[in-house]
């Protein structure tokens, strides 16, 4: 059985443009859910693609961060590491580009930090011991772009590890 066709007065329809829209209706819906999914999944900010925690050779580094992330959305960086023996110990971030980030709040607020070239260093000058040790550093992406940067505490082996920061 075939439809009816009905002609309203003074409306010209071209089936050729109404199957465009409908086919652009459909692809803009699946893009739209896709882009829902992805942000629930967290490609844009904190979940399950994004919240990472990575370790060193030495299994002595533990880094928990977002890999993706917002330019001037300030995130969290959790840097544990046990304390084996009493005294001064020196975390220190490097990064592709020295103003790739924007330092912010540090916890517990280490004994003194200071930057030099595009390494940022932080130094807790009388840690007891403790199996683990952790540091809380806040950032602020500055730019967009990936980034590619380590974290070592004192000579012990780094942890590379890389962000996407949106802009």
């Amino acid at each position: 059985m075939e439809p009816k066709k009905e002609k309203v007065p003074g409306i010209k329809e071209s089936s050729r443009l109404l199957t465009f829209e409908y086919a652009f209706r459909l692809v803009g819906f699946i893009v739209l859910l896709a882009i829902i999914v992805a942000a629930i999944a967290g490609l844009f900010s904190s979940g399950a693609v994004s919240d990472v925690e990575k370790t060193n050779e030495a299994k002595s580094l533990t880094l928990s961060y977002e890999r993706f992330g917002r330019r001037q959305t300030e995130s969290r960086m959790a840097i544990t590491f046990p304390v084996t023996s009493e005294g001064k110990y020196t975390l220190s971030m490097t990064s592709e580009s020295s103003d790739a980030y924007e330092p912010g709040s540090v916890w517990p607020q280490p004994d003194s930090m200071y930057s030099r070239g595009n390494t940022l260093f932080l130094v807790y000058d009388r840690l007891q011991h403790t199996d683990k040790f952790t540091v809380l550093l806040f950032i602020t992406p500055s730019k967009a772009g990936k980034w590619t940067n380590s974290i070592r505490v004192n000579n012990e082996p780094d942890i590379r590890f890389w962000q996407f920061i949106y802009p």
